[in-house]
């Protein structure tokens, strides 16, 4: 007999934790009739838990309480043996309501069940909490549970440390790697973790100063991958040149665009958007024309709104009303719709410059695309919509 689904039993267990005050009593027993739990579905209840026992409820006992109550009840009543699935969404849970102390202990109870995987997927939860300190932690605690890191065990933990600006402890671990006779070398990804987080947070600060100098770091771990042997791909070279563009550093934007060719690697729409957004933001249309219409030519990607939209604007800045009418058409008869603010602001250079308005088939589509766009927007519900129908 299949096990139920989670939509089906998810209810029934709520009820029981209601019925006996928010906890286990010993002597429940399952049903003569109940399957027993899969791994898959316990580790759905366990990650549906603080849904509905938010851990600043007054009326309920503490999670953490409640979770193992629940984790050692399926052990003991219902004979489900715990695998790694469920060992690591036990802890998840923990670290999503900030029990860092049951974390350690869980952990240490469970040593059987804790693999590589398993801490690089807690690392990647602690850092998505914030909790870099402890991400680091766990990480020089690998030893205690028979386990190596592997090269995607150090990227998360790489990517957990930029994520919080400690780019300090990032880099020492970078350092590790690169030493000679070192287990676990660097892959690609790992650079690029360096030069997307560089690029990040040099845009996200008020400081030019602050800002050039990330740049400088993003280019110099550049040079480094590449004296190491690696090869740069589109992904890569586009993190950047996004960066590069952002902060108006458009000639080495375009030395690196050029290497791209040369070498083989083909840009992507996501490459020539950054251009395109960087000569729209400089009020040089033309150029961002030709690097839209380049793309389409050379067959790098496919026109999006996004690649029409920042030159719309741009040319409304100008005073170019009737080529942004005509680009927005354009942009309309191969599918795309414009974000309601684009379709206004053209809208209304038109009527400023009193030029020809847009025919009444364009609005139509227009408005009904943006009507359907919210619509589809709406349907979206909440998680506590969901509680609440539950």
């Amino acid at each position: 007999m299949p096990s139920p689904s989670p939509q089906r039993i998810l209810p029934q267990l709520i009820s029981v934790l209601i019925q006996h005050h928010f906890s286990f009593n010993p002597t429940l027993l399952p049903s003569p009739l109940f399957p027993g739990f899969s791994s898959s579905l316990l580790s759905s209840l366990l990650s549906s838990l603080p849904r509905f026992f938010p851990s600043n409820s007054l009326v309920s006992p503490p999670l953490p309480s409640l979770a193992f109550s629940f984790y050692s009840w399926a052990q003991s009543h219902c004979h489900f043996s715990h695998d790694e699935m469920t060992c690591r969404h036990m802890a998840r849970l923990l670290i999503g309501v900030n029990s860092l102390p049951s974390l350690w202990l869980f952990l240490r109870n469970n040593k059987a069940l804790v693999t590589t995987a398993t801490v690089t997927a807690l690392i990647a939860t602690l850092g998505q909490h914030g909790l870099s300190k402890s991400a680091l932690n766990l990480f020089y605690r690998m030893k205690q549970f028979h386990c190596k890191p592997d090269v995607q065990c150090y990227n998360t933990l790489i990517s957990v440390l930029c994520m919080n600006r400690d780019f300090k402890k990032a880099r020492f671990l970078l350092d590790q790697m690169e030493l000679p006779g070192a287990r676990c070398k660097p892959d690609l990804y790992t650079y690029t973790i360096f030069i997307t987080f560089y690029c990040k947070r040099g845009l996200e600060t008020g400081c030019k100063k602050a800002t050039r100098r990330r740049i400088w770091e993003a280019n110099h771990m550049f040079r480094r991958m590449v004296f190491n042997g690696f090869m740069p791909d589109v992904v890569t070279y586009n993190c950047l040149i996004n960066g590069l563009c952002k902060t108006y550093r458009i000639e080495r934007a375009h030395e690196l665009f050029d290497e791209m060719l040369v070498k083989g690697v083909l840009p992507n729409r996501v490459t020539y958007n950054s251009f395109i957004r960087y000569y729209s933001v400089v009020n040089e249309a033309d150029k961002a024309l030709r690097f839209m219409r380049g793309m389409e030519e050379r067959e790098h990607g496919k026109l999006s709104s996004s690649s029409y939209t920042p030159i719309i604007h741009s040319l409304c800045e100008s005073g170019r009303v009737t080529e942004a009418r005509d680009l927005l058409v354009e942009m309309v008869a191969r599918g795309h719709v414009p974000r309601e603010f684009t379709y206004k602001l053209v809208c209304g250079s038109l009527r400023s410059k009193g030029a020809d308005y847009l025919s009444e088939e364009i609005c139509w589509k227009i408005e009904t695309g943006i009507r359907q766009r919210i619509k589809q927007v709406m349907q979206v519900r909440p998680v506590g919509m969901h509680c609440a129908v539950l």
